[in-house]
């Protein structure tokens, strides 16, 4: 009897409580934003997970400049990298984030992504590639939505992949004043910039493994107002950090996901399976 109790408990605790999706924490000069990777479970958005960990675990998103916040549009980032706090005279002065080639969506060329998209919808707080043409365009650069962009966006190919959990951070660099360069087109309009021209920048990207490691690294974060991370990077050492391959850093990716906690309650179960079915029989 208790060995079957204990086996419904272990169904239970494996259909019942969900794992959690990863969580990615940006650390900015103006504050911390976190983006959990496809939170709806769609399978068909692993390529799109392992697209942005590559990214993120290489190191090639530590030190890119916010390069638009359009007002009830969207935030877009990730394109674009700086040795610099200052807005400079040119967007080249931008160097863009070494690229691990185009995402590919649709196989086939239709036009039409090769997995359902079903409920996946450009809504605020959702995070979507940025395109430069077809759907198989995307690569390093994405945005947040501001507003609900379904109905301009979606029909535009552009898949949201993820959410930003608090838009906090997010608003406030929204509501810094804009300064736009001529000379990068769309990419370079709406700049965010703190006083005397200093720019929005990450500091550094990394996976949270966990929700205690999430609210540690939360108390300890550092700031480029007080002599944080990017204060001592020069251009050669941020530079540096792009010789991984994308091979190496989606395998570094895999190693940091996080272990489901139902697992664990379901391996205590079994245990306890174990000792009462030896009493038994003893």
């Amino acid at each position: 009897m208790l060995c079957r109790l204990f086996s419904f408990i272990v169904l239970l605790s494996l259909v019942a409580s969900p794992a959690f999706a990863q969580t990615i924490r940006f650390d900015t000069n103006v504050g911390t934003f976190d983006m959990e990777l496809n939170p709806t479970g769609n399978p068909g958005l692993q390529g799109h997970v392992d697209n942005i960990l590559a990214y993120v675990n290489s190191g090639r998103f530590d030190h890119v400049v916010v390069n638009r916040a359009a007002e009830n549009f969207v935030m877009q980032i990730g394109g674009f990298t700086t040795d610099t706090l200052t807005l400079p005279s040119s967007f080249d002065a931008f160097p863009a984030v070494p690229s691990f080639g185009d995402l590919i969506v649709d196989e086939d060329g239709d036009e039409v992504a090769d997995f359902d998209i079903t409920g996946l919808t450009n809504t605020r707080g959702t995070v979507s590639l940025a395109l430069s043409g077809p759907l198989n365009s995307g690569s390093s650069s994405f945005f947040t939505n501001l507003t609900d962009n379904t109905g301009s966006l979606d029909p535009q190919g552009f898949i949201p992949f993820a959410r930003i959990k608090d838009m906090a951070t997010i608003d406030l660099i929204l509501s810094l004043p804009q300064a736009t360069l001529a000379d990068g087109g769309i990419a370079s309009s709406d700049i965010p910039v703190l006083d005397i021209n200093r720019l929005v920048v990450v500091e550094r990207v990394f996976v949270v493994e966990s929700p205690a490691i999430l609210a540690a690294s939360a108390s300890s974060e550092t700031s480029l107002e007080n002599g944080g991370l990017f204060e001592d990077v020069s251009a050669s050492a941020v530079s540096s950090s792009f010789n991984s391959s994308a091979s190496s850093a989606i395998s570094a990716s895999v190693m940091l996901v996080p272990e489901p906690p139902t697992l664990v309650v379901a391996a205590g179960a079994l245990m306890l399976i174990a000792v009462f079915s030896r009493r038994s029989i003893g």
